[in-house]
């Protein structure tokens, strides 16, 4: 008996070593890749020290105290010591700061890696990944250890967790607000652009337009809306509107994620979990990015869906398909789809036997509104106002080509590549991996009871959803990243929104109970921060002299030219928009987006009026980016092949009879006028 006693004893012990010294391997690799990244990025600058230069010199010193460190470490955890000696060195330090202090240092915290990488010079520094990860994911559990300074267990890692979610929407928040300036050039390759997009719709008496026709953008009607609502205010500019770019870009997804889940019964009891879904849906849908309008019309879907009967939800159904019918063509079915599907999921084992079959009468109904506002709606539209409304916002030939499958098909875009690092395959699972883990575990446990049609329309949907998102990131323009997956990750969203409602109105069963449960949500609640924390970087421009000289000059060049000619804004229009060049005659053909479109396309019927005019030198001075005649390598360069379209199609042919004039590298801006011969 004694024996065995001591054989308990010895293996406990063992299984605690063995605990300890796997944390602290895998914590150690992990500041390892930090420290080598840190090494890379700030030590070396570029250039490898020499080993007698006093920055090898100064590393080498200061490298000897965290070997030190971790030397004794590994011995604690060898021995089983680690998490205790570690837990009473916490408690001593920290419980002698006083409460208001210990809040104040947790702020520090969550703020620290916003501003260490984002306003602050250490971020232009070329990190590659693991030091950003590692400073995010230390100082939101110090922050965590500042504010719940008790026993560290289990049940601890999910309020560090939810410190992690906490850091990481100041982070993504803090990043969208270091584009708002008034710098007057366009900050990406089609940011300018899209504001004379939006500033169509309310904003023509910004321009001279001497066909007076109709300007249609190169955009959707519902997309086009969100963002022309500032050009309602004649002073807007260019600041105001970048500022409202970021609100768009944050308001909805916080408001969907808080309306999922709201109960105005239980907030006062629930309202950090409300909150703090709402934060975390924020996250999610941030590694998309998702664009606002599909958010609006998944708000739509919910405050319908809170209405018990059937006639409300399906107005609200209606007016969101219709909505995202006009914003993009591939979304108009899916509010209907997450109605159903929730009307669904909503029946407690839903069954075709006897009478209950009527139980699924508003799942279908509700199904088909979404199909009457895409389809029926849209069509009585388009009668009423002779064809414009639902033409502008879905079925344009601009809109249909830009969709179609005469693109060309990037299938080694699946796997990593230059323009997307992970490939779309791999990116797919590190996005919605842990979201579907969580799925699939919560329904195996029979922690979310659903039956087999409920699990076969999720597996329909979901695939659905999958499949199409993943062709269209294949085709040529198909992105950096996994926007075009929108409709799989508003869904995945919704559904776990629903469940997470109904989990919490039970009080939230197995979260303290299995430490498997905990760790799958914590692992959910967490890994968006993996994705979103590669992104953003300090505001930089060029020097206010570049900035001014090159604009002044493009005006006064500008100026000359519109004497003699046509002045063609392929670029840069928002300079028009916002004022900083006058008195020019708008021409409304050959917008970049468009042309660039058109020779992803192949268009050859569109470019032959293109070069007409070119050969013609109808325009006296053509306002562009800056032109290369060169290919790219896909297996060098990012978005190469749209890279080699743009130049066979537009650049080639524009520099045979256009010659520039000055080239603005600091701005991204070329001037060019017609070559004598």
């Amino acid at each position: 008996m004694k024996n065995n006693q001591m054989n308990s004893k010895d293996a406990g012990c063992f299984s605690l070593q063995n605990v300890n010294l796997v944390v602290y391997i895998f914590i150690s690799i992990f500041f390892f890749l930090a420290a080598y990244d840190f090494y890379q990025g700030f030590i070396l600058i570029g250039n490898p020290p020499s080993l007698a230069s006093k920055r090898f010199v100064v590393f080498c010193i200061v490298s000897l105290i965290p070997l030190a460190a971790w030397v004794y470490g590994l011995t604690l955890a060898y021995h089983g010591n680690l998490g205790r000696k570690l837990e009473k060195v916490e408690k001593q330090a920290i419980s002698r700061i006083p409460f208001y202090g210990r809040v104040i240092l947790a702020i520090l915290s969550l703020l620290f890696p916003t501003i260490l990488f984002l306003y602050s010079p250490f971020g232009n520094f070329s990190f590659i990944y693991w030091l950003r990860l590692f400073t995010l994911l230390g100082f939101s559990v110090l922050a965590a250890l500042f504010l719940f300074n008790e026993d560290i267990t289990i049940q601890w890692l999910l309020k560090a967790s939810g410190m992690v979610l906490f850091s990481t929407v100041i982070f993504i928040i803090g990043d969208w607000l270091t584009g708002v300036s008034d710098y007057p050039f366009s900050l990406a390759w089609s940011e300018g652009n899209r504001f004379w997009d939006y500033s169509i719709m309310f904003g023509m008496s910004r321009y001279i337009n001497p066909s007076g026709k109709t300007i249609v953008p190169f955009l959707e009607a519902g997309r086009q809306l969100l963002w022309a609502i500032p050009f309602i205010f004649p002073s807007i500019g260019i600041w105001g509107m970048r500022l409202w770019n970021v609100i768009v870009w944050v308001i909805p997804p916080l408001v969907l994620g808080f309306i999922t889940v709201f109960q105005k019964s239980t907030f006062k009891k629930e309202w950090v979990w409300q909150i703090g879904f709402a934060l975390w849906l924020f996250v999610f849908l941030s590694q998309g990015p998702i664009y606002p309008p599909l958010i609006i019309c998944a708000i739509l879907v919910v405050i319908g869906l809170k209405n018990r009967g059937i006639l409300v939800p399906a107005l609200f159904i209606a007016v969101a398909s219709y909505y995202a019918r006009i914003s993009r063509w591939t979304w108009m079915y899916a509010p209907g789809l997450w109605a159903g599907l929730q009307a669904l999921l909503e029946i407690q084992n839903p069954s075709f036997i006897k009478n209950r079959w009527r139980e699924l009468i508003r799942p279908v109904v509700l199904g088909l509104s979404g199909l009457v506002g895409a389809e029926l709606v849209a069509r009585m539209i388009s009668m009423f106002s002779k064809g414009q409304i639902a033409t502008e916002g879905s079925v344009t030939s601009v809109v249909v080509s830009s969709f179609d499958f005469a693109q060309p098909m990037l299938w080694d875009r699946l796997f990593p590549n230059p323009t997307y690092a992970p490939g779309i395959l791999l990116g797919y699972v590190w996005v919605g991996g842990p979201l579907l883990l969580f799925m699939a575990y919560m329904i195996i446990k029979r922690i979310w009871k659903t039956n087999w049609m409920q699990n076969a329309s999720l597996l329909i949907v979901l695939g659905a959803f999958s499949l199409i998102g993943i062709i269209i990131s294949v085709k040529i323009g198909g992105g950096s990243n996994l926007h075009n997956l929108d409709l799989l990750w508003v869904t995945l969203t919704l559904i776990v929104g629903w469940f997470f409602r109904n989990w919490l109105d039970a009080g939230l069963p197995g979260l303290r109970e299995s430490k498997i449960v905990l760790a799958v949500t914590c692992f959910a609640i967490v890994m968006p921060m993996t994705t979103m924390i590669q992104y953003g970087e300090p505001f930089s421009k060029p020097a206010d002299y570049f900035v001014t000289s090159s604009l002044a000059k493009l005006q006064a060049e500008v100026a000359a030219a519109k004497t003699k000619g046509e002045v063609l804004f392929m670029d840069q229009r928002q300079l028009l928009t916002f004022g900083y060049v006058k008195d020019v005659p708008l021409v409304a053909e050959y917008e970049k987006k468009l042309v660039m479109d058109q020779a992803m396309s192949g268009n050859a019927a569109y470019f032959a009026e293109f070069y007409k005019d070119l050969q013609n030198h109808r325009f006296s001075l053509i306002v562009s980016e800056p032109l290369r005649k060169s290919m790219a390598d896909e297996d060098i360069r990012n978005f190469a092949e749209e890279n080699n379209s743009w130049v066979y199609w537009v650049s080639r042919p524009l520099l045979k009879y256009y010659k520039p004039k000055v080239t603005y590298d600091e701005v991204g801006v070329q001037l060019l006028i017609p070559r004598e011969n």
